[in-house]
């Protein structure tokens, strides 16, 4: 420990574990459903300035969204069916997902919508 402050090394140490925290984040995230991911971004940034019953309101839209959807069923299939851990996601990329699907994931659900 001496040896690490006299030459400066301790200033580093942090970045190098933060370094591989965020790059095991990222392959992570690179696992995961393109459409999920961007449903969730704006999930997070339109929930964080509602009321619960709005939040409430957007969660059950978009668990409707995602059992209507390819993504949920595949990643099932990938993890505990098949368990080959290699999901086939649809669309497969970020670029992908169009902002209009995820703007149709947000939409009133009309009669269906959730009542409180």
């Amino acid at each position: 420990a001496d040896k690490l402050r006299e030459d400066g090394s301790a200033r580093v140490l942090p970045s190098i574990v933060l370094y591989h925290y965020t790059c095991n984040k990222i392959t992570t995230i690179n696992k995961m459903s393109p459409t999920s991911l961007k449903m969730t971004l704006r999930q997070l940034r339109e929930g964080a300035s509602m009321n619960l019953q709005d939040v409430l309101i957007m969660e059950y839209r978009l668990s409707q969204a995602c059992m209507s959807g390819h993504d949920f069923y595949e990643g099932v299939r990938a993890v505990l069916i098949d368990k080959d851990q290699v999901p086939k996601w649809k669309p497969a990329t970020l670029e992908e997902v169009t902002d209009e699907f995820v703007d149709n994931c947000f939409k009133s659900l009309g009669n269906s919508d959730l009542k409180l």
